[in-house]
């Protein structure tokens, strides 16, 4: 008899389920700094940090506990995990567990380092069944006979900060809350807590073997940071702190009193009604729009709008984040979270490279050298609104460490062609192939775009209907109407006009919109009849009861939790439950999902799962990445290692399940990430 080949999938679980053992743990500690301003890493090296309790399990055994000044000898549990290759550890949110092992339990406790292969984390194992990553809110949604300790979770937060010193004491120390009371009832909450998780693990599918690689690449992607120019970003800050006072100084004043801060949104659009310019909002486009079109603004209001766009950057603000995470190495670690979006796409933490403004400036490095004489008053002479020019080098503040530099490459309209490639919208899909071969403007896609819209050929299309043809894009792809376009163009062109454009866009791509509506259907389909496999051009959707499963042509599944059809026999949709309200909840309001939503999350989860294969073909060729910004690869490398033609065949190679998928990127390389 032949005995059957187990898929990867099969051995990871025969593995979970094997004789081999899996090791919990969670730590508890406290510090001088909090960890949500510093991050993990800038936590856990500082001195003042330490361990209070290690809690911790082996399969279904007993909690057990370690205190530091106890038996100080290293639990055996721990030697034989990093020992044994067959042993597993597993934490909630690992990265964290991570860092208190390799800069505290290691080095102060001589604790044995246990390599990242081994590692497994529930919180990734949560975000990529689409359910909540806090621990708390996923006991509560897969119904944990053990749940969250809120009593616990405060007492934990107490503990983990300095108090304030008490009259008598020296003003200038540090105190904690700490007696026996206090340490034993958070090593209680410290058990429970590695109860949830066992729990957690058992419930839940561990990732594939492609995802906990890519997992472990973000982990190692966090760990070896990017480097940043510490100089340049302490005189930006120098920069900030002087414009700042100024401006409110001055808003005051023409506001007489009214409105003392750019921050204060209720008040200025109180003050603006008042002057006859309502606002409904305050960003930076719409306020744009107003200076740029309204002539007939009264001079005050013009000056206050100018204020606050000249205050209400938000560069300036994310160098308090820098400046609070950066290691005396000059490199800050832990800024991408994995698996943030339903559809897997990467988010950020602290500083956030992927909200880094996009330059607009033509000299990029006159801005950076006046910036870096500190100067208020000197950029000021140079520069209309200073903490505006911040923003605009606030990219560049990223730079190689001595002796390397920076090289990356970032998919050309992938989003596009992603969506005319899953829909089969051929003449678009010939419109790149033919564009990625000659580089001719008239053969370039948006121009294609317009010219349908237009009704003109491509090579005749100007620079301006260009522009409409790139927003048409990316504002209608998803079933986007005039709201869709305001987020890309808030004043240009009237409604109508837009109307006409969606109009003409849904005419020029017959098979993106019959798409959504086939993609919706088999959704509902699938919700329906339960168990069935309904497929929709290269993906397909499953439901399982607990889960609506749509998989992805690379195999990857994303997962909607507690699916049900909703509506009446007219009209029916799915409702899922998501985190994308910032709780975990039915998804819009309980309206249900549409065809734009699922071909939104189809196009996205393809475009990831490109990047993710990317990223481990780059990495793997001896290039460390130390960022991904959206469609984006950056690595640090020596200077004279590599080239941007390797690093392009590398970025747009194709995988087995998308050979016939136009893919492009440019590559780039220099000092400083200016892109």
């Amino acid at each position: 008899m032949m005995l059957k080949k187990l898929s990867d999938a099969e051995l990871e679980n025969a593995l979970k389920n094997s004789t081999a053992h899996t090791l919990y743990r969670d730590y508890e500690l406290r510090g001088r700094f909090r960890l949500n301003v510093v991050g993990a890493h800038q936590y856990c090296v500082n001195p003042s940090t330490e361990i209070l309790s290690a809690a911790y399990a082996v399969d279904q055994g007993p909690v057990k506990l370690w205190v530091p000044g106890g038996d100080d000898s290293i639990p055996p549990e721990f030697i034989e995990a990093a020992r044994d290759p067959a042993w597993l550890v597993v934490a909630h949110n690992d990265q964290f567990e991570s860092q208190v092992e390799r800069h505290i339990l290691a080095p102060r406790h001589n604790w044995p380092i246990i390599p990242i292969s081994k590692h497994r984390c529930t919180m990734a194992m949560a975000l990529a069944a689409g359910l909540p990553g806090r621990l708390d809110k996923l006991a509560d949604a897969l119904e944990l006979a053990h749940c969250k300790d809120t009593a616990g979770q405060r007492l934990m937060m107490q503990m983990a900060r300095p108090r304030k010193p008490r009259q008598g004491e020296d003003q200038t120390g540090m105190y904690w809350f700490d007696d026996e009371s206090r340490r034993k009832r958070l090593q209680s909450y410290n058990v429970q807590d590695v109860q949830i998780e066992r729990e957690v693990y058992a419930r839940l599918l561990p990732l594939s073997p492609q995802e906990q690689k890519l997992w472990e690449l973000d982990a190692c992607i966090n760990d070896r940071g990017f480097h940043v120019d510490i100089a340049l970003a302490r005189a930006a800050h120098q920069v900030a702190l002087a414009a700042g006072p100024e401006i409110n100084a001055e808003l005051a004043a023409v506001t007489e009193g009214t409105v003392t801060s750019v921050n204060q949104i209720a008040k200025l659009q109180g003050w603006l009604q008042q002057h006859g310019c309502p606002a409904c909002s305050l960003d930076k486009k719409t306020i744009e729009a107003l200076l740029d079109e309204d002539n007939e603004l009264p001079p005050i209001v013009r000056r206050v709008l100018q204020l606050r766009l000249d205050g209400g950057q938000a560069a300036a603000r994310k160098l308090n984040t820098l400046l609070a995470t950066v290691g005396d190495d000059q490199r800050v670690r832990g800024a991408f979270k994995f698996h943030a979006a339903a559809t897997g796409r990467f988010g950020g933490s602290h500083f956030q490279p992927q909200n880094l403004k996009k330059s607009k400036l033509e000299d990029v490095e006159g801005a950076i050298a006046a910036i870096s004489t500190g100067s208020y008053e000197h950029v000021r002479t140079l520069y209309g609104q200073p903490l505006s020019v911040i923003g605009d080098i606030s990219r560049s503040l990223i730079w190689a460490a001595p002796e390397h530099r920076l090289i990356g490459a970032d998919f050309s309209s992938i989003e596009s062609r992603i969506l005319a490639w899953v829909a089969g919208e051929h003449w678009k899909l010939d419109s790149y192939r033919r564009f990625d071969a000659t580089h001719d403007p008239g053969d370039e896609p948006y121009r294609a775009v317009a010219g349908k819209i237009f009704h003109i050929q491509p090579s005749s299309i100007t620079k301006e209907q260009r522009s409409i043809g790139k927003v048409c894009d990316l504002a209608f792809g998803y079933m986007g109407g005039i709201n869709a376009w305001r987020k890309f163009e808030p004043d240009r062109f009237p409604d109508e006009e837009v109307k006409t454009f969606n109009a003409e866009w849904r005419a020029a791509h017959p098979a993106i919109k019959r798409f959504w509506y086939d993609v919706d259907r088999a959704a509902l389909t699938a919700v329906r009849e339960r168990g069935r496999v309904v497929r929709c051009g290269p993906i397909a959707f499953k439901n399982t009861g607990a889960f609506l499963l749509l998989k992805l042509p690379s195999g990857r599944k994303l997962s909607y939790p507690q699916p049900r059809a909703v509506g009446d026999e007219k009209r029916q949709s799915v409702v899922f439950a998501d985190n994308a309200a910032g709780r975990f909840c039915e998804c819009r309001n309980g309206q249900g999902a549409y065809g734009g939503l699922w071909t939104e999350n189809v196009v996205s989860g393809i475009a990831r799962d490109l990047l993710a294969e990317a990223m481990l073909r780059i990495e793997a060729a001896g290039y460390p990445i130390v960022l991904h910004v959206h469609d984006e690869i950056v690595c640090e490398v020596p200077e004279r290692f590599g080239s941007t033609e390797e690093f392009t065949h590398l970025m747009t190679r194709k995988p087995a399940w998308a050979l016939d998928l136009p893919i492009a990127a440019k590559a780039w390389t220099g000092k400083r990430y200016t892109k």
